[in-house]
C-alpha cells in the first residue's frame, strides 16, 4: 500500500490515541498530575472508560481505516471533529472558569492546530 499524506496523518493520530488511551487506562490517576482529583472508584472507572477506552477505540478504528484508502477521507473528518471538539471543550472550560493555566492554553493551541490540519487534509483529499 502506498504512503500518502492522509495515511500518515491517520497513523500518527492512531499512535497518539493508542499511547494516551493505554496510559490512562492503565494509570488513570496520572490525571492528578494536572490537577484532576479522582476521589472515588467511579471517577477512576470513568477516566478508564473515556480517556482510556474511547481513545483505544478511536485508535483501533484508525488502524483499520489507514489500510483502507476509501476510508481515509472520512477518517480525517472524524479526526477534525474529535480533535476540534477537544479544542472547543477546552476553550469553553477556560472561558467558563475565567482562567486557564499555561498547560491548558498550550493544549488548546495544539488541539486547534491539529484540528485545522485534519480539516485541511480532509478538504484536500480526493473523494473515493
Amino acid at each position: 500500500m502506498q504512503w500518502s499524506r492522509e495515511r500518515v496523518l491517520i497513523l500518527v493520530s492512531a499512535a497518539i490515541f493508542l499511547l494516551f488511551g493505554s496510559w490512562l487506562f492503565a494509570v488513570p490517576t496520572a490525571l492528578e498530575g494536572i490537577g484532576i482529583q479522582l476521589t472515588s472508584a467511579a471517577a477512576i472507572t470513568d477516566v478508564r472508560a473515556i480517556y482510556g477506552g474511547l481513545e483505544l477505540g478511536l485508535a483501533a478504528f484508525l488502524l483499520v481505516a489507514q489500510a483502507r484508502p476509501a476510508w481515509h477521507r472520512a477518517s480525517l473528518l472524524l479526526l477534525a471533529c474529535a480533535i476540534g471538539g477537544f479544542a472547543v471543550g477546552r476553550l469553553g472550560g477556560i472561558i467558563l472558569a475565567g482562567t486557564g493555566s499555561p498547560l491548558m492554553w498550550g493544549l488548546l493551541a495544539i488541539e486547534a492546530a491539529a484540528a485545522a490540519v485534519m480539516a485541511w487534509a480532509y478538504r484536500a483529499a480526493s473523494s473515493p
